[in-house]
């Protein structure tokens, strides 16, 4: 079976167990909490990974890391899935369940780049122009990007919109490049 195709189904399950449980947002910051600690931490990611360590290692090893920061419940969780023999996927089923989460709570994803560091108060203005836009809610990342110049770039979904000096030194660049082949 494939990686999204587990993934999915777990990341669902735990989903409608969470709703069930009224515990949605709490396993939702778990999830976060988890990858968090995986990006600085490759080596329980390699554990998880590893055929050599046996499924109750595994469990015994992720309780001594997580069980005062995460709940109960979640920890229930990994142990399930380590014990079906699907640890290796654990990571991909918590970006799943976030993914799957916000499509439930109608929340997109968007990344904002600006030349300089910009404030919280314009931050604001532009999420509530994407919201506008998109008709979700909205959780804005910001970038400094200073190859931009000038100007913001604003990538949502499959969507990118350059407001940067950059995108339009690159965009004049290339209709002067077409003006000068087409003659």
């Amino acid at each position: 079976m494939s990686e999204t195709r587990v993934a999915n189904r777990y990341a669902k399950a735990l989903i409608d167990f969470s709703v069930e449980q009224n515990n949605l947002e709490v396993i939702l910051n778990d999830m976060k909490f988890f990858l968090k600690t995986l990006k600085q931490n490759h080596q329980i990611e390699s554990m998880l990974k590893s055929p050599v360590i046996v499924g109750g290692d595994k469990i015994a090893i992720l309780k001594k890391i997580f069980d005062k920061d995460l709940h109960k419940d979640t920890i229930r969780f990994f142990e399930i899935v380590i014990r079906k023999n699907r640890g290796f996927y654990l990571n991909v089923i918590a970006k799943v369940f976030i993914e799957q989460y916000n499509i439930l709570n109608n929340i997109m994803q968007a990344t904002v780049k600006t030349a300089q560091a910009i404030d919280d108060k314009l931050k604001e203005e532009i999420k509530q122009f994407i919201e506008k836009y998109m008709g979700k809610k909205v959780e804005l990342k910001s970038i400094v990007d200073p190859k931009l110049i000038g100007g913001l770039m604003i990538q949502m979904d499959d969507k990118l919109f350059d407001a940067s000096i950059s995108g339009k030194l690159n965009k004049l660049k290339q209709d002067l490049l077409n003006t000068y082949i087409s003659k």
